[in-house]
C-alpha cells in the first residue's frame, strides 16, 4: 500500500507545472490564396533581433511555441513576393496569441534556384489515422522503437509486454505495412533492438478502413522505416547490444543493414535474445463439499528461460521508375524452457491441512516460424498504382512436458504424474491484389482489392500417466488429434474525397469464411466442428473537418470481426498440476464489433477522443471450478458495451524540456449467461502515462516515465491496480554515430499481478511477482553512408498474427 501511494505521489509530481506559450496565425499571398512554405520570423519589437523561425503548412498556417514573455513582431516572406509584417504585440506568458491574417505583397524578384526545408509537426491527425512523425521528433534521438511506442498517443505496454491501443488489447503490429507476425515477447525484443533513428513514422489506426483486413477489433500500429534522402549507393546500418539485470540477467544483440546498388536494394535486420527469470505465485481457492467448507492453498514459483532469434531479409529489384519486384524472408523462434515447482495444501476453513503434495513441471518447449513474401508494385505518374502479393507462413511448436507430484499425506502415497507430448503445425497461404487511382483535379482517390487466404493446422497430443515406479500408460481419453481448416475470400473498395477544409472517406469490405475442425482421440471418438460458412459485410466511414486554424474535428465508424486464435479452438487438455489445467474450445465463434469515434485535435498536438463500441458474441478466457479442481478455457460469453474518453498531448516546457501525457477511462458493461450464472456488471478501467525528456549539456539526455492502471473489474475477474516508474540516461558518442543508454525499470518494485474471482461457485485469488525491477545498459552504433535510400514500404496480409504459442504452462 505504501509503495502504491508513493508511486502515485511521484507520478503526480511529474505533471508539468508551467505552460509553454504559443503564437499562431495565417499567411496569404498577394492573390488572397493560402501561402504554403512561407518563411516566418519572430522578431523582438525593441531591436528587431531574431527570436525564432518557422514555415507555414499546406494551408498557410504557422505556429511558434515556447515563446518567452515580451513584445514582438512577426515577419512573413516568400520567394517571388514581397514581405508582410504584423503590428507589435505582447506575450504575457499566460494566454496563447492568435495574430490577424498576414497578406504578402506582390514582388518582382525572380530567383534561378530555391531550396526550401520544411519540418513536419510531431503528431498529425489524418482522416483515418494518427501519425507520429518520429523523424521530426528531436527527443527520439537515442531511443529504441520500443520506447517510441511507449510515448505514442493512446499506446500502453502492459507488464507482459502486450500492446494496448486506446484501452484495447489485441493490437496488430505492422512493419512497413507488413504484419510482424511475432509473439508479444519476440516483438518486444525486436523493438528494443531497433533504434528510433531508423523510423520515419508510427501510424496509429484505431478504426482501420476497409482497405485493411476486418480481423482485429483493437486496431493497427504500423511502423514505417526511413527511406533516406537521395538515390545514393552504398551500405548503412546499425548494431545494438544490451544487457539488463535483476535477480537474473537478460541480454540482446541486434543488427540491421541496407545496401543499394543501382537497381538492386538488399536489406535486413535480426536479433538474438536470451534470458531467465523467476516468478513467485500464491493461489488460494475456496470451495464447498457436502460435508464442509474447504480451502486449497498453493505456493511456488515459475522458471522462465528463453533463447530466441528473429530475422527479416529482403531484396527489391527496380528495372525502371514505375516497377519494383521484391522478395522478403522472415523468421523467428527458439527454445523457451518453462518449469513450475509448487506445494499444494488442502484443508478446512480453519487452515487445518488434510492433504499435501509437491509438484514439478518441466516443459522444454521450442517454436519456429518461417515466412516468405513475393511482391510486385507498379505506379505511373497519372495516379494509378497496382500491388500484388503472395505470402506463405509455416509455424511449428514442439511442447513436451512432464508433471510429477509427490503426496506427503494420505490418501495417496508415492509419486504420480503425467507426460504430455504436444506438436502443433500451421500453414498459411495468401494471395492479394490492390489497385489505386487518384484524380488530382477533383480530389478523388479510389482504392480497391481482392484477397484469398487458406489456413491448415495439424495438432497432435499424446498423454500418458504413471504412478509409483510403474511404467507410463497411454491416456486414451486425453490423447488427441485436431485438424482445423479455414478459407477466407475478401474484396474491398474505398472512395476518398478532399475539398478545402473537409475530407471524407467511405468504404466497404466483404468477406466469405469457410471453417472446419475435427478432433479425434485414440478411441476413434470424433468431435467435429460443423462446416461453417458465413458472408459478412464490413462498412467504414471517416470524416475530417478543419473547424478553425487551430482545431481539427474527426468522426469515424467501422464494423470489425475478431476470429479466435487457432490454438484457442484446439480442444486439448493441458495439465499444470493435479488441480489446475487449461483446454481449448473447438466451438468458439467469432466476435463482431461496431465502433464509432469522435475526436478533436488542438494545434496538431492535443487530442481528445470519445468512442463507443458494442461487441457481440464476445469471447474471452474464463476459469471454471469443480470442487478443488479448476481449469482455464476460452468461451463466447455475451455482449460488451464500452464507452471510452481519452486525452493525449505532447508538451514543451522549455527548449530542453519536453514530454508527453496520456490519460484514458473506459466504462465497460458486460452482459451474458455463464455456467455459474447470469452476468450483468459495469466497471470503469482507467490508466495514465507520462514521460519527460530533458536535453542536458554534453549530449546527454534524461528520460523519466511512469504509468498507472487503476483497479478494475474485467468480466468475472477483479484486478488490483498496477504501476511503474522508470528512468534512463542517454549519451551520444562518436559524432552522434553511437548512443549509450543506462536506465532502471520499475524503480519502486511495484509491478505485481493480483486478481480475484467471487462468482457463482468460484472463489479464488491469485498473486504473482516477477523480476520487474531491473538495471539496463544498451549501446547502439550506426555505420555506413547515412544518405543511402532505404528499403521501400510493402503491405501484405496479417493472418499469421493469429498464431499464438501455447504450451503446458
Amino acid at each position: 500500500m505504501l509503495r502504491s501511494i508513493l508511486l502515485l505521489a511521484l507520478f503526480a509530481a511529474l505533471l508539468p507545472r508551467t505552460h509553454a506559450q504559443s503564437i499562431s496565425g495565417l499567411v496569404h499571398d498577394a492573390q488572397g490564396q493560402p501561402a504554403p512554405l512561407a518563411v516566418l520570423k519572430l522578431l523582438s519589437a525593441a531591436d528587431s533581433s531574431f527570436e525564432g523561425g518557422t514555415l507555414t503548412d499546406s494551408v498557410g498556417r504557422y505556429q511558434f511555441t515556447a515563446v518567452r514573455p515580451g513584445t514582438y513582431r512577426v515577419q512573413a516572406s516568400f520567394v517571388g513576393q514581397g514581405q508582410a509584417r504584423s503590428d507589435r504585440f505582447v506575450v504575457t506568458g499566460t494566454e496563447p496569441v492568435s495574430l490577424p491574417l498576414l497578406r504578402l505583397q506582390a514582388g518582382t524578384q525572380v530567383l534561378s534556384q530555391v531550396t526550401v526545408a520544411a519540418r513536419k509537426p510531431i503528431i498529425e491527425q489524418q482522416v483515418d489515422k494518427t501519425v507520429l512523425n518520429v523523424a521530426a521528433d528531436a527527443t527520439a534521438a537515442g531511443k529504441t522503437a520500443y520506447e517510441v511506442l511507449q510515448q505514442a498517443p493512446g499506446v500502453l505496454i502492459d507488464p507482459n509486454e502486450n500492446l494496448q491501443l486506446a484501452g484495447k488489447q489485441g493490437v496488430n503490429v505492422y512493419l512497413d505495412g507488413k504484419p510482424a507476425n511475432l509473439s508479444s515477447a519476440d516483438l518486444a525484443n525486436l523493438l528494443k533492438a531497433t533504434p528510433a533513428s531508423s523510423l520515419a513514422t508510427v501510424e496509429l489506426i484505431t478504426n482501420p478502413s476497409a482497405r485493411y483486413d476486418a480481423q482485429g477489433t483493437a486496431g493497427i500500429i504500423n511502423l514505417r522505416f526511413r527511406r533516406g534522402r537521395g538515390q545514393g549507393q552504398g551500405i548503412n546500418g546499425s548494431l545494438t547490444a544490451g544487457h539488463s539485470q535483476s535477480t537474473h540477467g537478460r541480454s540482446n544483440l541486434g543488427a540491421d543493414f541496407n545496401a543499394r546498388l543501382r537497381v538492386l536494394n538488399v536489406f535486413g535486420n535480426g536479433g538474438l535474445t536470451r534470458g531467465y527469470q523467476l516468478t513467485r505465485f500464491t493461489t488460494r481457492r475456496a470451495y464447498d463439499t457436502d460435508a464442509s467448507a474447504r480451502q486449497l492453498t498453493q505456493t511456488g514459483f515459475d522458471t522462465d528461460g528463453w533463447r530466441s532469434y528473429t530475422y527479416r531479409l529482403g531484396a527489391d529489384y527496380a528495372p525502371d521508375s514505375r516497377q519494383t519486384l521484391g522478395l522478403l524472408l522472415t523468421g523467428n523462434g527458439g527454445a523457451a524452457p518453462f518449469g513450475t515447482q509448487s506445494r499444494t495444501d488442502i484443508g478446512d476453513a480453519c487452515s487445518r491441512i488434510d492433504t499435501s503434495l509437491t509438484s514439478r513441471t518441466d516443459n522444454p518447449a521450442r517454436n519456429d516460424r518461417f515466412g516468405a513474401s513475393l511482391n510486385y508494385q507498379y505506379a505511373d505518374t497519372l495516379g494509378f498504382s497496382l500491388t500484388a502479393d503472395a505470402d506463405y507462413t509455416r509455424f511449428s511448436n514442439q511442447s513436451p512436458s512432464t508433471i510429477a507430484s509427490q503426496y506427503a499425506l494420505p490418501p495417496i502415497a508415492g509419486p504420480v504424474g503425467t507426460t504430455f507430448d504436444a506438436d502443433t503445425r500451421i500453414r498459411i497461404g495468401t494471395l492479394k491484389l490492390d489497385l489505386s487511382k487518384r484524380w488530382k483535379a477533383s480530389g478523388l482517390l479510389l482504392d480497391a482489392g481482392l484477397k484469398r487466404t487458406q489456413v491448415a493446422t495439424d495438432n497432435q497430443l499424446l498423454v500418458a500417466a504413471f504412478a509409483d515406479s510403474q511404467p507410463a500408460r497411454p491416456d486414451t481419453g486425453r490423447s488427441n488429434t485436431f485438424r482445423y481448416d479455414e478459407r477466407v475470400s475478401a474484396g474491398y473498395a474505398t472512395l476518398t474525397r478532399s475539398r478545402a477544409r473537409l475530407t471524407a472517406q467511405v468504404g466497404l469490405r466483404v468477406e466469405y469464411s469457410r471453417i472446419r475442425g475435427v478432433s479425434t482421440d485414440l478411441r476413434a471418438g470424433r468431435l467435429a466442428r460443423p462446416d461453417t460458412g458465413y458472408l459478412n459485410a464490413f462498412p467504414s466511414a471517416f470524416v475530417q473537418y478543419q473547424v478553425s486554424d487551430n482545431g481539427q474535428l474527426g468522426l469515424n465508424y467501422g464494423r470489425r470481426i475478431e476470429r479466435p486464435n487457432y490454438q484457442d479452438m484446439n480442444p486439448f487438455v493441458y495439465q499444470t498440476d493435479p488441480y489446475s489445467s487449461q483446454r481449448g474450445n473447438p466451438y468458439l465463434r467469432p466476435q463482431y464489433t461496431h465502433a464509432i469515434e469522435l475526436s478533436y485535435t488542438y494545434r496538431y498536438a492535443t487530442t481528445i477522443k470519445l468512442s463507443a463500441s458494442r461487441t457481440s458474441d464476445l469471447f474471452t478466457e474464463l476459469t471454471r471450478q469443480q470442487d478443488a479442481v479448476a481449469y482455464r478455457t476460452v468461451d463466447n460469453v455475451g455482449q460488451l458495451d464500452a464507452l471510452t474518453l481519452s486525452v493525449s498531448s505532447p508538451f514543451t516546457l522549455t527548449s530542453w524540456w519536453s514530454g508527453y501525457v496520456y490519460a484514458g477511462a473506459t466504462l465497460n458493461h458486460y452482459t451474458g449467461d455463464l455456467p455459474d450464472g447470469r452476468l450483468d456488471t459495469r466497471a470503469v478501467a482507467a490508466n495514465a502515462y507520462m514521460q519527460h525528456s530533458l536535453k542536458l549539456p554534453h549530449a546527454i539526455g534524461l528520460q523519466v516515465s511512469g504509468f498507472y492502471s487503476a483497479p478494475t473489474r474485467q468480466l468475472i475477474f477483479r484486478n488490483r491496480g498496477l504501476g511503474s516508474l522508470s528512468v534512463s540516461v542517454q549519451k551520444r558518442l562518436w559524432h552522434d554515430r553511437a548512443t549509450l543508454t543506462l536506465g532502471a525499470d520499475d524503480l519502486l518494485n511495484t509491478m505485481r499481478w493480483q486478481q480475484s474471482v467471487a462468482f457463482g461457485s468460484q472463489s479464488f485469488e491469485v498473486y504473482r511477482k516477477w523480476e520487474s525491477r531491473r538495471v539496463k545498459l544498451q549501446l547502439t552504433y550506426r555505420f555506413g553512408n547515412q544518405s543511402v535510400k532505404a528499403a521501400r514500404d510493402r503491405s501484405t496480409g496479417n493472418d499469421a498474427g493469429r498464431i499464438r504459442v501455447r504450451s503446458a504452462e
